[in-house]
């Protein structure tokens, strides 16, 4: 880069720190952020918070709280900053220190925005506790926090985990009644509640009502509904559930979509982690074309050349996808480069 005069940009600087948070090292991480200006890329508040957000991300939320404390006043800290942190204590379920880090930006003048406070709601659903999630909610509608479609779905999808299906129904009614318009994801949300645990029969009666609505169901709509069908002995059901998958096509255009928004993510502060690129592989075997499984194979080689180790399972289902559309120069391909690497996964998978 350096013979071509090319500086590395704040986008190289945050993917070369996810690598070193991700593998282990934190303090190279914070180390290669606090030494950026020495390579001609000055650190500004929105490097700040990408460290901080690839910290949290990789589990390393005391190193980014320090990094925070240390280096708050310095970038004059946002509400942007603070949802970052929020979200990371939330993230390893430590609930008391998110709320900490609420009141503090409240004490620093930082107003909370709704995504602070949807964080919030999410975090304690997820360390299951299910009553402080529940306070909380009424908490923000007491305090007219403008509350969406995001808060709604969390808390369907918080009390179904917990496996109190009617309450997860009585919040859906509700916000269909304070008028706020529930998403595909609160559908998908209610019918996994009801497929895990209430009847698959009541939710294939959501389902209907949602294309009646004119809905248009997504991947995960689909893959819950048939998954659901399947464990309760429902095969010929789920079968019918699959084709009308594949006829209807809907699931083709989300593919679309999440290739667009990946794309998106890559040009802007928001990095693919290792979920985004499982999701969208699996994605491509939605409708089984050719071009999709290059597409998944050049996915696979991207996420390990980024220093992402798939699944075996991953691997070996991309692979084989390959194979049966006709792409094996490209399998090979993948499986050489792997091979010459020393990758592990090679050695379970022959040609």
């Amino acid at each position: 880069m350096r013979s071509l005069r090319i500086g590395p940009s704040p986008k190289t600087f945050a993917i070369v720190a996810e690598r070193f948070a991700s593998a282990g090292k934190p303090d190279k991480a914070i180390n290669l952020f606090l030494n950026m200006h020495e390579h001609g890329c000055f650190q500004d508040l929105a490097s700040f918070n990408t460290i901080l957000d690839v910290l949290c991300k990789s589990k390393r939320v005391e190193k980014a709280y320090e990094l925070f404390r240390d280096l708050r006043g310095r970038f004059s800290a946002d509400v942007v900053t603070y949802n970052v942190i929020v979200n990371g204590w939330c993230l390893i379920k430590r609930t008391p220190k998110a709320l900490e880090v609420l009141r503090e930006m409240v004490k620093r003048g930082i107003n909370p925005n709704l995504t602070t406070y949807n964080t919030m709601l999410r975090g304690f659903f997820r360390a299951g506790q299910v009553r402080q999630g529940w306070e909380f909610f009424l908490e923000m509608k007491k305090r007219n926090c403008g509350v969406d479609v995001v808060t709604y779905t969390t808390v369907v999808h918080g009390f179904g985990v917990a496996g109190e299906v009617k309450r997860a129904k009585n919040v859906f009614d509700e916000m269909i009644r304070e008028g706020v318009l529930p998403s595909v994801a609160t559908h998908n949300a209610l019918i996994q509640v009801l497929c895990k645990k209430d009847s698959v029969e009541n939710a294939v009666l959501v389902f209907e009502e949602m294309l009646r609505k004119g809905y248009e169901p997504n991947v995960t709509t689909y893959n819950v509904l048939i998954r659901g069908l399947f464990h309760a002995g429902e095969f010929t059901r789920g079968e019918e559930m699959m084709r009308r998958m594949e006829e209807e096509g809907g699931c083709g255009r989300e593919v679309e979509k999440a290739l667009g928004l990946f794309e998106r993510m890559g040009s802007g502060g928001c990095l693919p982690n290792l979920d985004t690129y499982n999701i969208l592989i699996s994605g491509m075997f939605v409708r089984k074309r050719s071009e999709d499984m290059v597409v998944a194979g050049k996915l696979l080689v991207e996420m390990v050349e980024r220093g992402f180790v798939p699944r075996r399972f991953t691997f070996n289902r991309v692979l084989n996808g390959l194979l049966l559309t006709g792409n094996q120069g490209f399998a090979k391909e993948i499986l050489r480069s792997q091979s010459k690497s020393g990758s592990r996964l090679t050695r379970k998978f022959r040609l």
